[in-house]
């Protein structure tokens, strides 16, 4: 009885290893299907939102490193795999240092370079200059509702530019509309009591720069009188 009982207890041991050792094995393939699946499921990610930001328009200048020979590792894994399920627990190269962090390594990179190339799309878009001539005219209150307005679009517009958007697309038509609105406070920006002339000169500072014909002897009393003559300057091309 008792050498039945042992060597009862002898095949449970051995049921037992065996069962442990095939959940050891799962658990590895376990590990490595989400050590893959995360590494894959960034570069998907990554790679839609470049194509995303050129179909907007927005030039990236973006070269993977080493992206041929990742490939080709791949390639290499995917083969061993396929032959042997069991090479995945005994890759032909370091998976971490080789393989997925490098890769994690060209996503990171990726991602920078977008977001460099939408902030400088965006300053591109929106150079609207130094805002030295505004500051001066929110002195004057018949400007001040006008230059809340321009105000008000540019800090709408550098808010866009501060990080890489989901929906390029429909950021860039949302730019439009603000740059579009800016240029219209712009060209309509008046006072009933402040000079023509004064307002045509303050218009074209304010876009591409005035002629030096505009800035005629009435101008430069106007400017003077409300302390805002050292708010311009003469640019040469």
């Amino acid at each position: 009885m008792l050498l039945e009982r042992a060597s009862g207890l002898a095949e449970k041991i051995s049921q037992y290893q065996k069962l442990k050792g095939t959940a050891d094995e799962a658990q590895q393939f376990h590990t490595r299907a989400d050590q893959f699946g995360t590494v894959a499921e960034r570069i998907a990610n990554t790679r839609r939102a470049l194509e995303r930001l050129a179909s907007a328009g927005v030039a990236i200048s973006f070269v993977p490193s080493d992206g041929m020979g990742l490939a080709a590792k791949a390639k290499t894994l995917r083969a061993a795999i396929r032959d042997n399920p069991a090479a995945v627990k005994d890759p032909p190269f370091d998976l971490r240092y080789d393989f997925t962090d490098r890769i994690t390594g060209i996503a990171a990179a990726a991602e920078k370079s977008m977001t460099d190339a939408w902030k400088a799309y965006v300053a591109k878009r929106a150079d609207f200059g130094p805002n030295d001539v505004l500051s001066a005219l929110a002195e004057v209150p018949q400007f001040r509702p006008s230059v809340d307005k321009i105000l008000h679009c540019r800090t709408n517009i550098t808010a866009l530019g501060n990080s890489l958007p989901t929906d390029p697309q429909a950021t860039v038509v949302r730019l439009d509309t603000l740059i579009a609105e800016h240029d219209t406070a712009w060209a309509t920006i008046s006072a009933e009591d402040i000079p023509r002339s004064v307002i045509s000169f303050i218009r074209a500072a304010a876009s591409d720069g005035a002629p030096l014909t505009a800035y005629t002897d009435e101008v430069q009393t106007w400017l003077e009188s409300r302390h805002l003559i050292n708010s311009f300057r003469i640019r040469l091309r």
